[in-house]
């Protein structure tokens, strides 16, 4: 993937481009930047944080398990509708909640879905943010030249019915990832730390606002004008 990236990149004259992912993404877009420095002009993280070090957010291992327990599973006919009920808790809207949906799975034979990533893509992707996360987000950035743009959800996600343990570990995560990333872009000018007025899935919360915040931040980048080229490449 990282090798089509690059070439499309060539093939539409772009020497250069702004990374940008969300959640998973997030983490994604920041280890690209840090891998290929050469072709990224500077990288944009929403919201893609793992649960810090072992031990540091008590709870957070639960969160793993549960998380491993349940993704790259087998879900029934009716999975679509009860993501968009979902969803509704957060205020996204039907139709968009459904297409983000249906492109986290693919159907099977008889009406079910499979949630990607597969299972066994899913277990590898937990080990490797298992990794990321126990360095901490300080030690996690070092070595990350471009300028970053951090942007940490400034709303708690909706209660989580039986699950006040979540509730509590979620607001302490955030409280303590917010304090660890004021100090680092304090000691680091290349580091840019903001918040939204979005929950977690703020790309479906508020698509305009993230929009602006991305396009204000890349304008800002030195040699970018008012005027940049925003592009998207799927």
């Amino acid at each position: 993937m990282v090798l089509d990236v690059a070439d499309t990149m060539d093939a539409c004259g772009m020497p250069a481009a702004v990374v940008v992912g969300h959640s998973l993404g997030g983490l994604v877009a920041v280890e690209y930047a840090r891998a290929y420095a050469g072709a990224v002009l500077a990288a944009v993280n929403l919201d893609g944080f793992w649960w810090g070090r072992p031990g540091e957010y008590p709870g957070a291992e639960r969160v793993g398990e549960l998380l491993r327990s349940s993704d790259g599973a087998i879900a029934p006919p009716g999975y679509i509708e009860r993501q968009v009920v979902h969803a509704a808790r957060y205020g996204i809207p039907s139709g968009r909640a459904e297409a983000a949906a249906r492109a986290a799975v693919c159907p099977l034979p008889g009406g079910g879905w499979q949630t990607l990533p597969e299972r066994r893509a899913a277990l590898e992707m937990y080990g490797e943010l298992d990794r990321l996360g126990a360095l901490g987000a300080t030690a996690w950035l070092k070595g990350v030249e471009c300028p970053l743009l951090l942007v940490q959800a400034g709303r708690p996600q909706p209660p989580s019915p039986a699950m006040e343990w979540f509730d509590d570990l979620s607001a302490r995560f955030a409280r303590g990832l917010s304090a660890e990333l004021a100090e680092l872009s304090r000691n680091r000018p290349t580091i840019t730390v903001t918040q939204i007025d979005a929950s977690h899935p703020m790309v479906l919360e508020a698509p305009e606002a993230v929009a602006t915040l991305i396009a204000g931040f890349v304008r800002s980048l030195p040699g970018t004008s008012a005027g940049a080229d925003l592009r998207r490449m799927d």
